[in-house]
């Protein structure tokens, strides 16, 4: 008999709780209702969570110094910017599959313009990533959370093997065919 809306820990019959782990267990097929939120990064206390807001943070600050400075690279960063957009392998956020949806090259180039329209992001940057969803249509939470996922995907890779590692849950390596 199937399991129905199995999580990780059902298929490999590993013996925990949520309230026992470090990281959400998800489910095999879809998303859980959960995002990474960059503003509870840089309030947190701990000083990894801080530095990992100052990575996203410096990483996307460093995509609207290109774009402001570099007329022929504004294409190639509207595409940066539009494959950052989901992040399917984290399995975060509202969708009723792990197959997400990217933005459109026009909502890229909405966001990556708020560095020139906007005097404060084009001298200082943005210092929260998250004001983006207040200036371009289409942005919530749940595209935040995926562009964060994969500004901070070696982080997540990670701290997946580490607790992978910890539970006895079954890894393998595979190669990247987007590449």
């Amino acid at each position: 008999m199937p399991i129905v809306r199995p999580r990780l820990i059902d298929y490999y019959n590993i013996p925990v709780t949520q309230e026992e782990v470090d990281f959400a267990i998800p489910f095999l097929d879809e998303d859980i209702p959960l995002y990474l939120d960059p503003f509870l990064l840089w309030k947190s206390p701990s000083q990894q969570d801080n530095a990992l807001h100052l990575i996203l943070i410096s990483t996307f600050n460093k995509l609207g110094t290109i774009y402001l400075q570099s007329e022929d690279k504004k294409e190639q960063l509207v595409n940066i910017l539009v494959e950052l957009s989901e992040c399917s392998e984290v399995g975060l956020g509202s969708g009723k599959t792990k197959k997400g949806l990217r933005i459109s090259t026009k909502t890229s180039n909405e966001i990556l313009e708020l560095f020139s329209m906007i005097p404060h992001y084009k001298a200082n940057g943005f210092s929260h990533f998250e004001e983006i969803q207040l200036y371009v249509n289409n942005i919530s939470k749940d595209r935040i959370s995926d562009f964060a996922c994969n500004f901070l995907k070696s982080f997540l890779i990670d701290f997946t093997q580490d607790e992978c590692r910890k539970y006895s849950i079954p890894v393998k390596e595979f190669s990247d065919v987007s590449k």
